[in-house]
C-alpha cells in the first residue's frame, strides 16, 4: 500500500517539476520600474499595519524627523502601503499557475453482505499563458483489497484559435496581477511625493507662525515702550494727549494680532501633528530653519525631466494595455473557437490497460451581434485612454512652467522684501530722531513700527514661500522630494538678531 502511494506521489512531483521548469518565467514588476520610482519600498512590510496609540510629540522636532515620522504613522499612507502589500500578494498567487492536491475517500455500503472501499489519489491542474489546460489525476482504490486497482489519467485541452495565447483567461489574469503590482509600486511613488509635501509645507507654516509670534512679540514690547514714552513725554508737556491714546490704541492693535499669531500656531501645530499621526496638543521645538538659496532655472530642461520621471505617464501607459488587452479579447471571441484536446489514461488491476484519445472542436459563432458591439466598445475605450495621456502630457507642461513661474516670483519676492526691511529698518531709525527733536509726533514712530513689522513679516513668508515652490516644482519634475531638505539648527528665527532691541525714539526722559 505504502508503495503504492510513494509511486503517486513521485509520479506527481515528476510532472509538476516538469511542467515548472517548461514554463516560461514572466517578468518581474520591479524590473519594469525606473529606480527613481522604488524609493522607500524595501522598507515596507506587515509590520507597517500593526495597530499602535499615537506616540506623544517629541521636545524637539526636525523636518527629517517629521517626515520619517509621517511614512511611520500617517494613516493615508497607511492605506497606500496595504494597498501595494495586496497587489504582491496577488500577483504572487497569479504566478503560481499549477494547483496539486492530495484527496481521500472511504465508504461503506450493504445490501445483505457489508462492503468497504477506500480511494486516495493525488490531482494536479496546470494552466499555461497559452490557454493550454492540464490536469493529472493519479488513484488508488481499495488500498486493502486484493482487487485493489490504480490508474493515471492526463486530459489536455489547447485553443488554436479563440482564446489562444494573450488573449486567453490565464494570459490576461497574470498580466492584470503584474500590471497590477507594477501600478501598485508607481502609485507607491507618487503618495509619498504627495505626503512629503504636505510634511514639508505643515512643518514649515508652522515655522512661520512661529517666527510670527516672535515679530509680533517684538512688535508688542516697542508698542508698551511707545506707550510709556508717550506717557512720559504728555507729563513733561512734550506731547499732547492725542499721542498717548493713539500709542495706546496702537498696542491694543499689537496685543490683538499676538494673540491671533499664537491662536494660529497651534492651530498649525495640531494640524502638522495630526499629518504626522502623533498625538495632538503638544508643543515640540521646530529646529529646522530655511535658509535662501536661489537658484537658476532651466524650463526647457525641466519640462523634460519631468517628461521622462513623473510616474503618472506609465500610470497611463498601464491603462492603455488594459484597454488593449481588452480589445485583444474582444476580438479573439469574434474568432471561431477551434480546441486540440487530447486524453491518456492507465488502469492497473490485476491486467494493465492503456486508452488514449486525441481530436478537435469546432465551434463558429454566427450573427452574434453583442461580441461585434464588444469589440467596437473596446476600440473606443483603447482611443479615449490613448487620448488621456496626450492630455496628461499637457497638463504636466502646464504644471511644470506654473512652478517653474510660482518659484521665480517668490524668488523676486525674497529680494523685494528684503529691501523693503532695509528700508524700514532706516525709517524707523530717522522717525526716532525727528520725535526726540521735536519735528514728528509719535504717530510717525509707530507708523514705522508697522512698517517694519509688515515687511519683516512679508520677508519670513517669501522665504519660506520660495522653498514652498522649489518643493513643488521638484516634484513636478519626478524628483524625490525627501532630497535636499533644509537642515536643522537650534538657533532662533532669522532675523531675530537684527531687530532693535530697544524701540527707536523711546527712551526714558
Amino acid at each position: 500500500m505504502w508503495a503504492r502511494a510513494r509511486y503517486l506521489v513521485h509520479v506527481g512531483w515528476v510532472l509538476l517539476l516538469g511542467l515548472a521548469c517548461a514554463s516560461a518565467a514572466p517578468s518581474a514588476p520591479s524590473e519594469y520600474l525606473r529606480a527613481e520610482w522604488q524609493v522607500g519600498q524595501e522598507q515596507t512590510s506587515p509590520w507597517d499595519l500593526e495597530v499602535i496609540a499615537p506616540p506623544p510629540a517629541p521636545a524637539e522636532l526636525s523636518v527629517e524627523d517629521a517626515v520619517a515620522l509621517a511614512l511611520r504613522h500617517n494613516l493615508g499612507f497607511r492605506m497606500t502601503i496595504q494597498r501595494l502589500l495586496s497587489a504582491q500578494s496577488t500577483w504572487r498567487v497569479a504566478k503560481q499557475r499549477w494547483s496539486l492536491e492530495m484527496f481521500g475517500r472511504v465508504e461503506r455500503t450493504g445490501n445483505g453482505e457489508t462492503v468497504e472501499e477506500r480511494q486516495a489519489g493525488l490531482g494536479l491542474s496546470y494552466a499555461a499563458v497559452t490557454g493550454a489546460d492540464l490536469s493529472v489525476v493519479a488513484e488508488l482504490d481499495r488500498l486493502e483489497s486484493e482487487e485493489g486497482e490504480h490508474s493515471v489519467t492526463a486530459l489536455l485541452r489547447q485553443p488554436l484559435l479563440a482564446g489562444r495565447g494573450s488573449a486567453s483567461a490565464a494570459y490576461e489574469e497574470l498580466r492584470r496581477a503584474r500590471n497590477a503590482y507594477r501600478a501598485a509600486l508607481m502609485s507607491f511613488f507618487v503618495e509619498r511625493q504627495g505626503l512629503i509635501e504636505q510634511v514639508i509645507s505643515s512643518y514649515l507654516n508652522a515655522v512661520q507662525q512661529q517666527q510670527l509670534v516672535s515679530i509680533r512679540q517684538s512688535s508688542v514690547t516697542m508698542a508698551e515702550e511707545a506707550v510709556r514714552d508717550a506717557d512720559l513725554r504728555l507729563k513733561e508737556q512734550y506731547a499732547v494727549k492725542l499721542d498717548l491714546m493713539r500709542a495706546q490704541l496702537h498696542l491694543a492693535g499689537e496685543q490683538t494680532a499676538e494673540v491671533l499669531a499664537k491662536q494660529s500656531l497651534a492651530d498649525t501645530m495640531d494640524h502638522l501633528l495630526t499629518l504626522l499621526g502623533l498625538q495632538v496638543g503638544g508643543m515640540p521645538k521646530l529646529v529646522t530653519q530655511v535658509t535662501y538659496e536661489p537658484r537658476a532655472i532651466d524650463l526647457d530642461a525641466s519640462i523634460a525631466q519631468a517628461l521622462d520621471l513623473r510616474p503618472e505617464l506609465r500610470l497611463t501607459d498601464l491603462a492603455t494595455e488594459d484597454r488593449q488587452a481588452v480589445l485583444r479579447i474582444a476580438r479573439s471571441h469574434r474568432l471561431p473557437s477551434l480546441d486540440l484536446f487530447g486524453a491518456w489514461q492507465r488502469t492497473t488491476n490485476g491486467v494493465e490497460d492503456r486508452s488514449w484519445g486525441v481530436g478537435l472542436e469546432l465551434s463558429v459563432p454566427i450573427a452574434s451581434r453583442s461580441l461585434n458591439e464588444a469589440a467596437r466598445q473596446a476600440r473606443w475605450e483603447l482611443l479615449v485612454a490613448q487620448q488621456e495621456r496626450e492630455v496628461l502630457v499637457q497638463q504636466i507642461i502646464a504644471e511644470v512652467r506654473a512652478e517653474v513661474r510660482a518659484a521665480r516670483a517668490a524668488r523676486q519676492n525674497v529680494e523685494i522684501a528684503a529691501k523693503s526691511v532695509d528700508v524700514a529698518k532706516e525709517s524707523l531709525v530717522a522717525a526716532q530722531r525727528m520725535v526726540e527733536e521735536g519735528l514728528r509726533t509719535n504717530l510717525y514712530v509707530l507708523d514705522a513700527q508697522d512698517d517694519l513689522t509688515r515687511d519683516e513679516t512679508s520677508l519670513v513668508t517669501s522665504k519660506i514661500n520660495y522653498y514652498l515652490a522649489s518643493v513643488r516644482l521638484q516634484r513636478a519634475m519626478g524628483l524625490d522630494v525627501s532630497q535636499d531638505l533644509p537642515g536643522s539648527s537650534a538657533t532662533g528665527p532669522p532675523g531675530d538678531s537684527e531687530r532693535p532691541s530697544e524701540a527707536p525714539g523711546v527712551r526714558e526722559q
